[in-house]
């Protein structure tokens, strides 16, 4: 009697019956939920699936409940019974695991009940809503999750992965972090991904800059030091007297984050006059001059983003895909970012799937590292401040390593006055 093949059985059916996912499906059967949704013959989803290899073995150390890195942000406040409770799906599966060892109670029935709800918020973002193997995974560079939050992120929009394929070495990752092992294991319903270690739903913006610490600690100081952190965080506070608390912060922004090299390479007396207490006030515009709020823009994907034009890309790389012109509203009331967007496929004519890539310009510079999905947003890279201004010399858009930024060094002629200005 031979073994049925993957494409006779369903997402669930094939990880239950390879015992390489063993400890991911003890998980996946605390919640009738998640075991429905993968076991529906008439449903047509991709699962990234976690093999035993990519799960911790040690048991929690005290103090430790899961959240030791920021992208396990907390998905929504714990209850009284998920105090302990992990935030990410390695140290979940620990859990689970030790309640082997807790004898039948009603205790451990609602130790059961929490893990279980838990595990499914996690494992939604492990699922999108339709089939995509791996040649058409590239095909784009974000994808809606079966996560959706009911706190208001991303205004009940579901949240969303990045993906990045790499042509030398050849490579599929998630979020920049997370490596496909082993692709296109095909289902009934579906197609599973095997991934190194699990997906982090993503935390906020601001929380997310911290991740990248070298990166990014000027504009996370500098949002910090001119109140600005409510615009792109968003955060848990309790009620007061142990009444029901609430997220807040920005439920929905889209942020061109200058890089620490941005803030360096201004000319030295700019630099220190904005973080200074008599440029305050040019640093606070400045930095809403950089933050689209009430919308979520990615290259391939924008919500509540207007005014959208095509356009023929005259850039050497050939005919796009698709190519777009945006102009979004900041922050800084009357003024606005100009975006440019264009996707090709590459003509690189190796063996394997098609390989892509994005054309991404605001306000003449270049975009990148981009699409970089948070809890309430998008993230993306700038090697430039931006200049409000609005105009760029067309030759400053390659000038990214130059010791000092051109386009300001007649700051004294006008910055002081502009950030005076109602």
């Amino acid at each position: 009697m031979f073994a049925p093949l993957s494409e006779d059985r369903t997402v669930y059916q094939v990880l239950k019956d390879d015992e390489r996912y063993s400890r991911l499906v003890k998980a996946i059967n605390l919640s009738d939920r998640v075991i429905d949704l993968l076991d529906d013959p008439a449903a047509s989803i991709t699962f990234f699936a976690v093999p035993n290899t990519g799960i911790p073995h040690h048991k929690l150390s005290h103090g430790d409940d899961g959240n030791h890195h920021l992208g396990s942000a907390s998905l929504t406040p714990k209850r009284g019974d998920e105090r302990d409770i992990a935030h990410d799906l390695g140290h979940l599966v620990l859990q689970v695991e030790e309640l082997d060892d807790i004898p039948e109670s009603r205790d451990k029935d609602h130790r059961k009940e929490a893990l279980g709800r838990i595990i499914r918020g996690i494992l939604a973002y492990h699922i999108l809503p339709e089939k995509l193997d791996s040649a058409a995974l590239v095909q784009n560079s974000t994808y809606a999750t079966n996560l959706t939050l009911k706190d208001g992120s991303l205004d009940h929009q579901p949240l969303r992965l990045s993906i990045q394929g790499t042509i030398v070495p050849p490579r599929l990752r998630i979020n920049t972090a997370v490596d496909v092992i082993k692709r296109d294991t095909e289902a009934s319903n579906g197609v599973i991904h095997s991934i190194n270690i699990p997906l982090l739903p993503p935390p906020s913006l601001f929380s997310e800059m911290f991740v990248v610490p070298e990166v990014f600690s000027y504009v996370t100081s500098a949002l910090q030091r001119v109140d600005l952190t409510g615009a792109v965080d968003r955060w848990w506070t309790p009620g007061k007297d142990g009444g029901h608390g609430s997220f807040v912060g920005a439920e929905v922004t889209t942020f061109f984050a200058p890089t620490s090299g941005a803030f360096r390479r201004l000319p030295n007396k700019l630099r220190h006059f904005l973080f200074s207490p008599f440029g305050t006030k040019a640093l606070k515009k400045l930095l809403e001059y950089h933050i689209v709020p009430q919308v979520v823009l990615h290259t391939d994907y924008a919500h509540d983003a207007t005014s959208y034009t095509p356009f023929n890309d005259d850039w050497k790389a050939g005919v796009p895909l698709y190519a777009y012109n945006l102009t979004v509203p900041t922050l800084l009331e009357n003024y606005s970012l100009d975006v440019e967007v264009a996707r090709y496929k590459a003509k690189i004519p190796l063996p394997g799937p098609a390989r892509y890539f994005t054309r991404f310009v605001v306000n003449g510079h270049n975009v990148g590292p981009y699409d970089i999905p948070a809890r309430n947003g998008a993230l993306h890279v700038i090697t430039n401040l931006l200049d409000p201004r609005g105009h760029h010399k067309e030759d400053h858009k390659h000038h990214g390593h130059e010791s000092v930024d051109a386009d300001w060094e007649d700051w004294e002629e006008w910055l002081p006055q502009w950030a005076m200005q109602d």
